[in-house]
Order: C-alpha cells, then structure tokens, then sequence
C-alpha cells in the first residue's frame, strides 16, 4: 500500500467514527443515507485538513475516551431518559473532543 492510499483509508475511518457521534447531535432521526453523506464529508474534511492529523487523531481519541466516561456517568444518573441518552452521549463527546481542540489551537501555553 502507497501512502496514499494510506491516508484515504485513515480519513474515511476517521469520517466513520466522527459521523457515529455527529448524527444524533445533528439530526433527529437517522438513515443509511445520512450517515454516509455525514461520513463522506467528515472524511473530506479530514483530507482537507490532513495538515492537522495529530490534532484529529488526539480529538479523535478524546472523543472515544469521552464516550465511555459518558455512557458509565449515563447508566449512573439517566436511567429513566432512555430517548434522550444517545443525543446527550453524544453531545458530551464531541464537546469534550471541541474543547480540545480549541484549548490546543487558541489558548497559549504560558496562561497553563
């Protein structure tokens, strides 16, 4: 396998993971459909940002360790809100995963 090749295969794994949590977030109901549309652009979007590929995999990474921290605190505290769950899981990993983002790309490291 080319290098090439390579980072297609990467961007698209990492189009599918990102559109697992953006669908709830985004839409209320899902499809096939949507989440291959919502999986082709997160996957562009990474080729188009592939400058940033330590930065997508570290929010990437954030974003799964965010969904496990979620769904146990979820099981804790929100058993009775079974509809809501999913969009509230989801929300919280990608905003853990968007903070940092910013705290890496717009907060210098002298005010840490």
């Amino acid at each position: 396998m080319n290098d090439w090749t390579l980072l297609i295969i990467k961007c698209l794994i990492i189009g599918i993971i990102w559109a697992t949590f953006l669908l709830p977030v985004i839409f209320k109901r899902g499809s096939a459909l949507k989440y291959f549309i919502c999986a082709a652009v997160v996957a562009a979007l990474a080729w188009f940002f592939r400058g940033y590929g330590g930065l997508i995999n570290q929010m990437t990474i954030i974003l799964l360790v965010a969904l496990v921290i979620s769904w146990i605190t979820s099981m804790a505290f929100l058993e009775g809100e079974s509809r809501m769950k999913p969009k509230i899981i989801a929300f919280t990993s990608l905003v853990a995963a968007f903070a940092y983002m910013i705290t890496t790309l717009f907060v210098p490291l002298s005010i840490l």
